[in-house]
């Protein structure tokens, strides 16, 4: 397993930054890509999807190509309100996904895309606050205390278009993609699991039409967890949420290793896939 120690994050040293990630054994290289840059308080995970151009993996292309894009912001504008920093965010994945859709392919290859979502840490008004940008189905998520854990960003995926057209109410919808053993699921409800992998759209394939954000001002104690599919598919919310509030220390990898730990045995919920996960405690009190 591939993992980051625990580190305060320079930018501002209210939080602390953990991250880690475990391969897919039968895969030469990771479709996952993690991006944690404590200098300027961007954090992001991507998941490669339809395919490689020549060989490399677009979700390495894409996360690389935000990083560059994001360090050339100015200061200002990386630490701006959040309605600025949601612009941001916006305009660095469509110039990922641009970046991807203009690869030259065979015309017989499927289009390569990646899932991203991105969270931007950054202190206004005696305040810290994260803005998220997502596309595809990597989520965030929010653990407060006394608070169950709240999923931050909806998927892309096809249980929210089920919903949409009318297939699943949202409450069928939820209790069916987390559904943790067999005997939780109808033969009706199997049918719509076995479809809880696809998504409707991606960076590269230039299919959606906004990349939806939010802000969320945070209180002290508050833990943010940036994920791939490996981890949620393999776990339920409630699993991460017991995970995260057993302790903060190694929580990315303590995550990562119980979804693979998950992924090796026959379960309702076990799916083989690389795996990554970053979270970011923030520490500080509001006066300091």
């Amino acid at each position: 397993m591939e993992r980051a120690k625990a580190m305060p994050a320079a930018f501002t040293d209210r939080w602390v930054i953990d991250h880690a990630h475990r391969r897919h054994d039968q895969r030469s290289q990771s479709e996952d890509y993690i991006l944690v840059d404590p200098s300027t308080g961007l954090l992001g995970v991507f998941d490669a999807v339809g395919g490689r151009d020549q060989g490399r993996l677009v979700s390495h292309l894409a996360g690389k190509t935000i990083a560059a894009a994001w360090q050339t912001l100015p200061a200002t504008e990386r630490q701006g309100p959040p309605s600025q920093l949601e612009a941001a965010l916006q305009a660095v994945i469509r110039q990922a996904d641009a970046t991807i859709a203009a690869l030259e392919i065979l015309p017989d290859d499927k289009r390569p895309a990646t899932t991203v979502v991105l969270g931007a840490l950054s202190w206004q008004d005696t305040h810290s606050h994260v803005t998220l940008a997502h596309v595809g189905d990597s989520r965030a998520y929010l653990l407060r205390a006394g608070q169950p854990l709240q999923r931050l960003t909806e998927d892309h995926g096809y249980f929210p278009f089920a919903v949409r057209r009318g297939y699943l109410s949202r409450e069928e919808g939820i209790r069916i993609e987390q559904a943790s053993c067999p005997n939780e699921l109808s033969p009706f409800d199997q049918t719509h699991f076995a479809r809880r992998h696809q998504i409707t759209c991606a960076v590269g394939w230039t299919d959606f039409r906004r990349v939806p954000t939010c802000s969320l001002a945070l209180v002290p104690g508050d833990g943010l967890l940036l994920c791939t599919d490996g981890l949620h598919d393999n776990l339920t919310d409630q699993e991460i949420e017991g995970i995260l509030r057993a302790s903060r220390e190694t929580s990315a990898q303590r995550l990562v290793q119980a979804a693979y730990e998950r992924s090796q045995h026959t379960h309702v919920r076990a799916k083989q896939d690389d795996i990554s996960a970053v979270v970011a405690w923030y520490l500080a009190s509001e006066a300091g």
